[in-house]
């Protein structure tokens, strides 16, 4: 109960941080980071080396809420990348934020993306084994194979909109983009410690 009013003072605390961030970013306009052509959305609160951070929580470069347009002219950055973020948006709220992030990537820019691959869990309600994917313990309801899929399509309320390759790839190419691939594990971006739920891919503008 404790934790809960904890929880619920923190993200109150992060609405009225969220009201307060666009006059600040009207002051100090964000242009003076165009030094960067590479930006990573929801990186939580770790800043990576080389790239413009951006996180709803206080701790990297830029905070800000993605449901707003982005704080950003057109055709910014050259690359983009995310991983495990879309899925914490609803549909309407998701296809908002691809259309944003197309109008700031460069022509020919690359899109990164990393998110959890539903495919895998309905294959464990289908066997009826859970393989050991369910490993963030606030989420698990039981170890029945129904709650194989309400873990992940839900994750305790923090998931929205879930995705393998065939309907990322559908929804990306609606907001625009182009060239989508399925792509390899990448070590210099991707967290090892996702590596076994997660489906990756890239697009361009």
């Amino acid at each position: 109960m404790f934790r809960n009013h904890l929880k619920k003072i923190y993200h109150l605390a992060l609405k009225v941080l969220h009201w307060f961030t666009p006059f600040y970013y009207s002051v100090f306009p964000l242009d003076r980071w165009r030094s960067h052509r590479k930006i990573e959305i929801g990186c939580g609160s770790i800043r990576r080396k080389g790239w413009l951070t951006l996180d709803y929580r206080p701790g990297p470069d830029v905070i800000w809420d993605l449901t707003r347009p982005l704080p950003f002219k057109d055709n910014s950055f050259e690359e983009i990348y995310s991983s495990h973020v879309l899925e914490h948006f609803t549909y309407p709220q998701l296809i908002f934020l691809f259309k944003e992030l197309h109008r700031i990537l460069m022509p020919s820019g690359k899109m990164s993306i990393c998110v959890p691959d539903a495919s895998i869990y309905i294959r464990a309600y289908n066997e009826r084994n859970s393989k050991d994917l369910l490993r963030h313990k606030p989420a698990i309801a039981s170890d029945r194979p129904m709650d194989f899929l309400n873990y992940i399509f839900y994750m305790g309320g923090e998931h929205k909109f879930m995705f393998d390759h065939d309907n990322l790839e559908f929804h990306l190419i609606s907001a625009g983009f182009k060239n989508y691939r399925i792509r390899e594990f990448d070590i210099e971006l991707d967290g090892k410690d996702r590596e076994y739920e997660s489906l990756y891919a890239e697009c361009s503008k």
